[in-house]
């Protein structure tokens, strides 16, 4: 599956600029706030300077798809914070706040899109496709919203490009068949 993205890439920086990677959370927030207005998607999207198309992913929970200064004219419009809670009451940002470069995390989940599937011998791997994934440095996938993660599962150390630690020789990502 070929993906093809319109993000501007910076190859100076190596950074994607004018993104935000929200929450599915967020998005959904943002989707009731609209609804409770009784605004149509086609209203707003005109009034924050988007398509219609774009509003409707969003929505759907594809936190990449409006770029930063719609994001914010949407939240403001409905007076949204675009900052959530974990579980420990800490706040994080809806980016990444610089905390974090782009690629530098895997989707755990088998079935996300960005993965690619590779066989070597008897055995099925799929290797995660880390920038399309992981575009904007944030906390969830930008292909199917779940959390990333930015070590291997088994051993801890840090991932790389491939499908399996060079580490602990185990591959990121399970394969249930």
């Amino acid at each position: 599956m070929l993906i093809k993205s319109t993000l501007k890439i910076s190859a100076e920086k190596g950074i994607i600029s004018g993104v935000t990677n929200l929450s599915p959370d967020i998005c959904r927030k943002l989707r009731d706030a609209r609804r409770a207005a009784g605004i149509s998607q086609s209203a707003l999207a005109a009034e924050i300077g988007c398509r219609q198309s774009q509003l409707s992913m969003l929505e759907q929970g594809d936190g990449t798809k409006l770029n930063d200064s719609a994001i914010k004219a949407f939240a403001a419009k409905f007076d949204i914070p675009l900052e959530a809670e974990d579980g420990a009451g800490a706040k994080h940002s809806a980016g990444n706040g610089g905390t974090r470069k782009p690629g530098t995390a895997f989707c755990p989940n088998p079935l996300c899109p960005g993965h690619h599937e590779y066989h070597a011998g008897d055995e099925r791997f799929l290797r995660p496709d880390r920038t399309s994934q992981d575009p904007v440095g944030g906390r969830f996938c930008a292909l199917c919203g779940e959390v990333l993660e930015t070590a291997c599962p088994h051993c801890g150390a840090t991932v790389h490009d491939g499908g399996v630690c060079s580490f602990c020789g185990k591959p990121y990502i399970i394969v249930e068949e």
